[in-house]
């Protein structure tokens, strides 16, 4: 009986210990340690050579359960070799963001020199929908 209480005790410690993030930021919230990581996330694509505007901002925003995590918004205009810029522009930003950012979402734009608004699907992006799943495709 003694064994039985423990093993539960414990289990319900680690579920709770790891609901709370003390185990790190948790799988699925995991977000760079810099503390100036927005910022050079923004920065990665607003200084790309080729980037001719940017309104990317970092954003806190609730998921629909509750609980709220960073995405990097907004759109950004490329001029010359589209896909080479956008190229440029998304390692840049997985650099910043590593590989274990998967708490980190995307939801960005790219507006081509003819002037278009595309996803960055149409750039061969489509799976980018976190900071990890970019790093995967950029490296």
């Amino acid at each position: 009986m003694r064994a039985v209480m423990s093993v539960s005790l414990g289990l319900v410690l680690v579920g709770v210990l790891t609901g709370c993030g003390l185990f790190g930021r948790g799988g699925s919230a995991q977000v760079p340690e810099s503390p100036t990581w927005r910022e050079d996330a923004v920065a990665a694509i607003r200084e790309t050579p080729g980037v001719t505007a940017a309104e990317v901002t970092v954003n806190d925003v609730d998921d629909g359960g509750g609980s709220t995590g960073p995405v990097v918004y907004g759109k950004f205009t490329v001029s010359g070799d589209a896909q080479a810029v956008v190229d440029d522009a998304l390692l840049r930003l997985s650099e910043v963001l590593g590989p274990e950012s998967k708490g980190v979402g995307l939801n960005l734009s790219v507006t081509s020199p003819e002037g278009t608004g595309q996803t960055l699907g149409a750039f061969g992006y489509g799976g980018a929908r976190h900071g990890a799943a970019l790093w995967e495709q950029t490296h």
